[in-house]
């Protein structure tokens, strides 16, 4: 009788956590969208970047948000609170691994910019996107 019950329970917890992953998934993907949009709205009206370039551009942006948005879901752990995620790491931890994808953007971007316009990019554009600042 007892395992009769157990079925349908366990089934039920794994429909709600997996529900809840495929929607937190689906929230990061929207997020990254919207962040990759912005970034390429205030590069567009800056840089006025070729049909190549912007594209080349739009996949730095759509990787360097999604391995944000990766590191941030480890710091705060799963939604569905199955996890610990890295709540061991401190603060400089987190800080240090951020620099290094902000870096590697960076690296990526004086690949595909022109010196003026990734100087551009760092003084006039990037300004604008941190930290939810408006322009």
């Amino acid at each position: 009788m007892k395992s009769k019950a157990f079925i349908p329970v366990l089934v039920l917890i794994f429909t709600i956590w997996g529900t809840t992953a495929f929607a937190q998934k689906n929230n990061d993907s929207k997020k990254i969208k919207e962040k990759v949009d912005k970034t390429l709205t205030q590069l567009d009206e800056h840089l006025k970047l070729e049909k190549s370039k912007r594209n080349a551009v739009e996949g730095i942006f759509t990787e360097f948000y999604t391995k944000q948005q990766q590191l941030k879901n480890n710091i705060q752990g799963p939604a569905s609170g199955l996890g610990q995620g890295l709540t061991s790491q401190n603060f400089q931890s987190i800080r240090k691994q951020n620099e290094t994808l902000v870096n590697q953007r960076d690296a990526q971007l004086k690949k595909e910019l022109s010196e003026g316009q990734y100087k551009k990019w760092k003084t006039e554009v990037e300004p604008t996107l941190r930290f939810g600042r408006k322009k």
